[in-house]
């Protein structure tokens, strides 16, 4: 029977003392404030980087240090130090941390201040980190005053693609010849795209009419982007389809978990999304990465109750590993966010946006 071994690993931690404090403070009023400044952080991205065997940490944290590593070995985080490139606006690393071949990564920035402040924050960057000299070099604001809140890297012909907030947009930014490409409004986004076999990238728009989110496709080939009709099934009237994950599951198909937790799977040469599942009643599916044994891994949940779970793509079938709960401490992860897998089989998950505290690092043993 599978299961999971579970610990939450502590960056740093500061307890907030009711969820009206959470969901009714401002931007401005956090950075205000000496402890929330510092220790108020959430893990939004993870990324394992098998060069160095460190756990790569795209953070939420307002005092600019977004950026940090954990060794699977000592247990210890150590800064990347983007408080040297960044400026006060830069506080998320949201779904958006990309290693090329040349072990580089690259990286985007993210928001969190409201409108009022839209005019004199400059926009989010995109970053190169230099894993080996710990140099990191700001390479463009893709769309001024929006900030950045998922990318994809295109290795092969050099484009990171990405998609913006508040303002939803997509861009190409070519790498070799430092150029922007907006092509405007779109509504909303994907939670994180994916590029298929053929290059071209994957997200989502709003169709603002019928208030769902729809599927849309850019071919760097012909430069067009084609919005399609249609997104991902609904499994309620009040679901709009959102895409919460997806990725290139390296069978010529890309395959999507959706904000209502259902796994969805797209052919790229016809554009048809077949229902594969949902594993788990409660929503969200913001977690889904390819895992070294073929099988796909799911973290789903919310409020809490998040979840791993692995889907067997010969088989069709979802596999149970467990809660994302550490017995030691008596706690779980409110929200997963993310999920990366290391070289040994262990999955570590982000955690994001607990109204009681900080968010951790969850390590996760996976026993099949």
């Amino acid at each position: 029977m599978a299961s999971l071994k579970v610990k939450a690993r502590v960056l740093k931690d500061v307890k907030i003392p009711n969820t009206e404090v959470f969901y009714g403070t401002t931007f401005k009023e956090w950075v205000a404030d000496e402890k929330y400044y510092h220790h108020l952080i959430y893990f939004t991205t993870v990324m394992y980087n098998p060069n160095d065997g460190l756990i790569y940490c795209g953070l939420t944290a307002y005092d600019n240090d977004l950026l940090w590593t954990f060794d699977p070995e000592t247990h210890q985080f150590s800064s990347c130090g983007y408080q040297s490139a960044g400026e006060r606006f830069d506080v998320k690393i949201h779904r958006s941390l990309e290693l090329a071949r040349d072990g580089t990564i690259y990286g985007a920035t993210a928001c969190l201040h409201d409108l009022d402040q839209r005019a004199e924050a400059p926009g989010g960057k995109l970053f190169r980190y230099d894993p080996k000299t710990g140099k990191i070099e700001i390479l463009a604001i893709p769309t001024p005053h929006d900030y950045i809140q998922t990318i994809a890297l295109d290795d092969d012909r050099g484009i990171l693609y990405g998609f913006t907030y508040p303002v939803w947009k997509l861009f190409r930014y070519d790498i070799g010849s430092n150029r922007t490409k907006d092509f405007g409004y779109i509504g909303t986004g994907p939670h994180i795209p994916a590029i298929d076999d053929q290059g071209c990238v994957w997200g989502a728009w709003k169709d603002m009419y019928r208030r769902r989110d729809n599927l849309l496709c850019y071919d760097p080939e012909t430069d067009e982007v084609t919005y399609f009709d249609y997104g991902m099934p609904h499994m309620s009237p009040v679901d709009i389809g959102a895409v919460d994950s997806m990725l290139n599951g390296g069978d010529g198909y890309l395959y999507i978990g959706t904000s209502a937790g259902a796994l969805c799977r797209l052919d790229p040469k016809t554009a048809e999304v077949v229902y594969l599942g949902k594993p788990d009643p409660a929503l969200r599916m913001p977690g889904l990465i390819l895992g070294k044994n073929g099988l796909l891994y799911c973290g789903t949940g919310a409020e809490g109750d998040s979840k791993l779970f692995a889907y067997d793509r010969e088989s069709a079938k979802f596999i149970k590993l467990g809660r994302v709960y550490d017995p030691e401490i008596n706690d779980s992860s409110f929200i997963l966010h993310h999920i990366t897998e290391a070289d040994d089989g262990t999955i570590y998950t982000g955690e994001t946006d607990n109204p009681r505290r900080s968010g951790y690092l969850w390590e996760c043993k996976v026993k099949m």
